[in-house]
């Protein structure tokens, strides 16, 4: 069994933790033994009693972390402190978006330890069992973030998104029909919003429009696009394809087009955005207005509901983290194509075609 390490995560709003205590009992009762970083639950409302409770090892500081493991699973993508004490011999397992992110694709390599996203891992079925549970929440968020900066105190066109009698209902436009995209969906239509969805797969828009009828659906071409985004008040952009950069749908030209105080929230920030031009904010500044339009794009948006994230995260990593603790990396073919950087060279093709 490989020694497998939690540590806190670093990155600015981020409360999230790997896995939860509940997931650990497993991992332990399966003769895994877990290390933790002090204090790396706390911000997901589990104090580090609730982990020695269940057998896993509490150590005080990153560099004991690091040096004790083999295995690193962490939320998001090592920053500069992580980055110091990772090691040739370690397995990194995490979120990392390599394709909008070469510098770390280069310091990986540089490493020569190998690293597993887990945005890339995919199910028998062709899903993203690692990726969608972070999808869901971002899909929703995107929604109750737009609807709060909408308020005439955050800077926004003063609408509510659902209306009220006598008064118009707001207008929400989402681009792209995947899993962030139609919990987006879910959400803008549970508070009354119009709202409308676009996306290149007819099929995904036929099974949205079958579950939700006054869904307003459209094939994503870009005369439609900047239509509909121009009487918008909010606009999600959900837009994601697997292990790449995410394309551009919302142009320059067409947020000029946009009413002013209306917003965008870009959700695929952490594969560089959809949304062209738009720059990454954060927890503390959370968004920003260019050309009269307030844009928000947080890479970590679910790291803003950290125990519910944690718990669901949490869930569906920790069988794939006892598969790799169990040293199943080689045999497990859905985890062996989801390597991106082993031995100080990029192994997955998709990414060296993203990096050309």
């Amino acid at each position: 069994m490989m020694k497998t390490g939690i540590p806190k995560e670093t990155m600015r709003g981020e409360g999230r933790v790997a896995l939860v205590p509940a997931d650990c009992k497993m991992l332990v009762e399966a003769g895994c033994h877990v290390c933790i970083e002090k204090g790396a639950g706390v911000n997901s409302g589990y104090p580090d009693a609730d982990y020695e409770s269940v057998g896993v090892e509490v150590l005080n500081s990153p560099e004991a972390l690091y040096a004790e493991v083999a295995l690193v699973v962490k939320v998001k993508q090592p920053l500069e402190r992580d980055l110091k004490y990772l090691r040739a011999d370690h397995l990194l397992f995490s979120y990392l978006h390599l394709a909008a992110d070469i510098p770390l694709i280069e310091r990986l390599c540089d490493l020569g330890l190998t690293a597993i996203p887990f945005e890339a891992v995919s199910s028998d079925e062709g899903g993203h069992p690692l990726l969608a549970p972070m999808s869901a929440i971002a899909g929703r968020l995107s929604v109750i973030r737009g609807a709060r900066l909408l308020f005439g105190t955050s800077g926004g066109r003063g609408v509510l998104l659902g209306g009220v009698d006598g008064a118009e209902r707001g207008r929400v436009a989402v681009l792209g029909a995947g899993v962030a995209g139609s919990h987006a969906v879910s959400t803008a239509l549970g508070l009354e919003a119009e709202v409308h969805v676009f996306d290149l797969n007819e099929q995904r828009l036929a099974d949205l429009k079958q579950r939700y009828p006054e869904l307003i659906t459209h094939l994503s071409e870009p005369d439609v696009v900047a239509d509909v985004c121009a009487q918008a008040d909010l606009v999600v952009g959900a837009v994601m394809v697997a292990g790449r950069r995410a394309p551009v749908v919302l142009t320059h030209e067409m947020i000029g087009g946009m009413l002013e105080g209306s917003i965008i929230v870009d959700i695929a920030i952490d594969q560089g955005g959809c949304v062209d031009g738009i720059r990454v904010t954060d927890a503390e500044e959370l968004a920003y207005s260019s050309q009269g339009v307030i844009h928000s794009a947080v890479p970590n948006m679910p790291g803003a509901v950290p125990r519910t994230a944690s718990q669901s995260l949490s869930a569906a990593v920790a069988p794939y983290v006892q598969r790799l603790a169990e040293g199943a990396l080689a045999s497990d073919a859905n985890l062996q194509a989801a390597v991106a950087v082993s031995g100080g060279r990029v192994v997955d093709p998709v990414l060296k075609e993203e990096m050309r």
